[in-house]
């Protein structure tokens, strides 16, 4: 039961952060320069996302 809920929870935390990165993205016109530091990464750190996501 705990293992469920736990990987549920990361889920929805995947889940959110993919949000709140395209939300941005829109925001920014897909400047990921602008869209990384307005979510306080680093750009590389959010290429390495978006690369592994697929998202061109």
């Amino acid at each position: 039961n705990t293992e469920v809920e736990l990987t549920n929870r990361s889920s929805s935390i995947k889940t959110l952060e993919w949000e709140r990165i395209n939300e941005v993205l829109a925001e920014t016109d897909f400047n990921l320069s602008e869209a990384a530091r307005r979510l306080g990464m680093h750009r590389r750190t959010l290429t390495r996302k978006l690369e592994k996501k697929q998202v061109r």
